[in-house]
């Protein structure tokens, strides 16, 4: 028998289903179109191709439970699991999220007690904000530190107002997701930690605000030791399926100094949080705004607050430590702290029209806020509108073209495109395999199939079949023949394994 907490949960999920599938659906038509266009992230790509190759059982176990981002990897892995055959298993991930965070807003919206039609309102200019947009183009990764910034927002919310042991493990466990979830929600896990005093109540704050905070952060503090242990225990290079952070960063702040010209400041991370900053006021004026209106209401203040100041504070650890890659994907902490304080803030209920005003200038706000701190996705859309994504593109016609093929020697961590045009893992020799191991070590290749980019392509620069056989690409190795090519890429077919090919 239903108890009527049960029952009311169960009609708010019904009423939310509708939101979930809808955004389920749209927000996979737009990747559908993000991928014709090339406008897929290399995070994206590396997951697409790490995921797949480890779901067909290409990868070693050890490779599989130390890799890091965790839960992006795993959750991507296990859908590539669950339907092989060339499924898009990272869009398909990041649309569920999307759709779980549209469903979340708009139950929360209804909770709050505004009416039907507002909650509808504010969950679509929250859900297709461009800074979510963003987060759904650049993958799971960032879609789950997405996720767990609202569940953050929203408990920190919580805690002020109650501080009990519900409350205080939410907020536990928002931090250790973030920490799992994306090297820069484990930049913002660590740079909320100073700030969580100010979330609490003062009567914690005077009695135990120290063994609070550590209850706090304790969990993100053992599952990094637990994590740290099994990378210990099995050897997994898990950063080999997202882009190295120093590299992420590296190729972000050269961007990002284009965009300015000359720095306003001499340090690198004054420029990065200044941009941050930006970013967050014009992505989401509805913050300051309600802000300013509970000014004297330390309560509806104090979390927002926090949430903001750490967001710039892990812009800054980004970009000073080196460790966790760009700070791009910070941006989404407009929508998500905007939500968080339409569903907990009281007085919106009676500035409805205002809130709607300003979602909708914080909505054109946040194409400039992806601007700003993202130049490298705004540069990828500017090439891909004018000329097209030539390289991936010849990379995805070339995995196209060996789709047939078994035993396909690549260095496909270099090019996840081919994998993606390819549309499955079985008959990839990539860098995990022990045939693409033996060739790297004898310098002697004996697969059926080699494919290699032209060296002298943005490509080929990185290629490890191109470094380590300087001529391949232009003859072949030998006793081998060519049986495709396209402006990048070239396939070779060994000469005693020619049965039939189509040219």
């Amino acid at each position: 028998m239903t108890t009527p907490v049960a029952r009311s949960a169960v009609a708010r999920a019904i009423t939310a289903a509708p939101i979930a599938s809808l955004a389920f659906v749209g927000i996979l038509a737009l990747t559908a179109v993000a991928v014709r266009g090339g406008l897929l992230g290399n995070d994206m790509l590396r997951l697409w191709e790490g995921a797949a190759t480890a779901a067909d059982g290409e990868v070693p176990f050890g490779r599989v439970v130390a890799a890091y981002p965790t839960l992006p990897f795993l959750t991507t892995t296990l859908v590539a699991w669950l339907f092989p055959g060339g499924a898009p298993a990272p869009a398909l991930v990041a649309a569920a999220l999307f759709a779980a965070i549209a469903a979340v807003c708009f139950l929360a919206f209804r909770k709050a007690g505004h009416s039907l039609a507002a909650a509808i309102a504010f969950t679509v200019l929250i859900a297709f904000h461009p800074a979510l947009l963003r987060a759904v183009i650049a993958g799971p990764g960032d879609m789950f530190l997405a996720a767990f910034l609202l569940m953050l927002s929203l408990t920190l919310y919580d805690l002020r107002l109650r501080s009990g042991t519900s409350e205080v493990m939410h907020v536990g466990l928002a931090l250790m997701a973030l920490a799992f979830s994306h090297p820069v929600g484990a930049a913002f896990a660590f740079a909320t930690a100073p700030f969580l005093a100010f979330a609490l109540r003062p009567t914690l704050i005077a009695n135990s605000a120290f063994n609070v905070v550590v209850a706090l952060v304790f969990p993100t503090l053992f599952a990094i030791g637990a994590f740290s242990y099994v990378s210990w225990v099995f050897p997994g290079a898990g950063w080999t399926f997202f882009a190295a952070p120093a590299e992420s960063l590296s190729v972000w702040a050269v961007a990002l100094a284009r965009m300015f010209g000359d720095a306003l400041f001499d340090f690198p991370v004054l420029d990065a949080c200044l941009a941050m900053t930006l970013a967050l006021l014009v992505g989401a004026p509805l913050v300051p705004a309600v802000l300013l209106l509970v000014r004297r209401r330390r309560p509806l203040v104090n979390p927002a607050a926090v949430i903001v100041a750490a967001a710039i504070a892990a812009t800054g650890l980004s970009v000073t430590s080196g460790f966790f890659g760009d700070p791009a994907a910070i941006v989404v902490t407009a929508p998500m702290l905007s939500a968080a304080m339409l569903s907990r803030v009281p007085l919106m209920h009676e500035h409805v029209a205002l809130a709607i005003v300003l979602l909708l200038v914080g909505w054109f706000g946040g194409l400039a806020s992806v601007a700003l701190v993202d130049p490298i996705t705004l540069n990828r859309l500017h090439l891909a509108w004018q000329h097209g994504d030539g390289g991936r593109a010849a990379a995805l016609a070339a995995g196209g073209a060996a789709s047939a093929d078994d035993g396909v020697l690549v260095d496909i961590d270099n090019a996840p495109a081919f994998l993606l045009g390819r549309g499955t893992a079985p008959g990839i020799l990539g860098p995990q395999s022990e045939a693409f191991t033996l060739a790297m070590l004898f310098r002697r290749i004996e697969t059926p199939f080699v494919a290699v980019p032209d060296p002298q392509s943005a490509a080929g620069a990185n290629d490890r079949l191109d470094r380590a056989f300087p001529t391949l690409f232009r003859d072949g190795p030998a006793g081998y023949r060519l049986i495709y090519q396209n402006n990048t890429w070239r396939i070779f077919e060994k000469l005693k394994a020619v049965t039939s090919h189509k040219d």
